[in-house]
């Protein structure tokens, strides 16, 4: 009875250790995080210092800010995991019964873009977390929002800050003001859909009162100054649309929407 009992742990005991190894042979090495790639989600080419490689430094402060905000507002604070959201998120799955997925900080997202698919799975979502953790620990807060910025999805084929800028607003990164790093940060959550409004040349009513909403909040939470938002809410208005004279640009306040109305208006229809 012993003797079995033994046997049984070592089996088991091997298969820990072999499991280990391989996993171990398959996750990314510190060299594979920090040098050059092709992304596994989206065959994306990931260089840095190669001419197609935007520093961040060259990409426009306005985007920066309203992709951390929107996409995650605690990014330069956690170490890969916001708690609180997954908490928050957790308390209100049991609550209602309904547990959403999303939530991912851009770490997570860098991970998944970089080595993983997009299989929806726990083996992937376990992957996920330890190539997350091994992300923060080789990689500076910068360094992981500009990789992020460099392969991240905005549009259909268009992958990275540059291919975006140049094909929505030909032009530069480093050039996008306020409305337009709205729109690409709008567009994220499900970038070939929520892109459709470029296509249209005209903003339907849920692009325009998300992108106001966003705007909003860049205000809100002290990213743009007040003369920054009511220029920003104002172009609005003409987005993808030509420019009116430039003595219509200027907004009134009191048609400058407040927070609780584009609240009651941010729904989806129509997008």
């Amino acid at each position: 009875m012993i003797k079995n009992v033994v046997f049984f742990l070592l089996g088991v005991g091997t298969l820990l250790v072999v499991a280990y190894a391989a996993l171990a042979s398959w996750l990314p090495t510190d060299a594979q995080i920090k040098g050059c790639m092709t992304t596994r989600m989206y065959n994306v080419e990931l260089c840095p210092n190669s001419k197609n490689y935007v520093p961040l430094r060259q990409i426009s402060p306005y985007l920066q800010k309203t992709i951390i905000l929107t996409e995650d507002s605690n990014f330069w604070n956690h170490k890969g995991f916001d708690w609180d959201a997954i908490e928050k998120n957790a308390r209100a799955g049991w609550e209602t019964g309904v547990f959403k997925r999303g939530g991912s900080t851009i770490t997570q997202q860098l991970a998944k873009n970089m080595f993983l698919n997009k299989d929806r799975t726990f083996i992937r979502k376990g992957l996920e977390a330890v190539i997350t953790d091994r992300i923060e620990k080789n990689l500076s807060k910068k360094e992981i929002l500009e990789r992020y910025l460099n392969i991240v999805e905005f549009g259909k084929d268009i992958y990275g800050v540059k291919a975006a800028s140049q094909y929505y607003f030909k032009k530069k990164p480093a050039d996008l003001n306020v409305v337009e790093s709205a729109f690409l940060a709008m567009v994220l959550p499900n970038p070939v859909k929520y892109s459709k409004s470029y296509y249209r040349k005209e903003l339907t009513p849920f692009a325009r009162n998300r992108l106001s909403r966003i705007i909003e909040d860049l205000y809100r939470y002290n990213r743009i100054s007040q003369e920054e938002y009511e220029s920003a809410i104002s172009q609005v208005a003409y987005f993808f649309q030509p420019e009116p004279p430039p003595e219509e640009i200027a907004a009134p306040a009191e048609d400058i929407p407040t927070l609780q109305e584009l609240e009651t208006a941010d729904t989806e229809e129509g997008f």
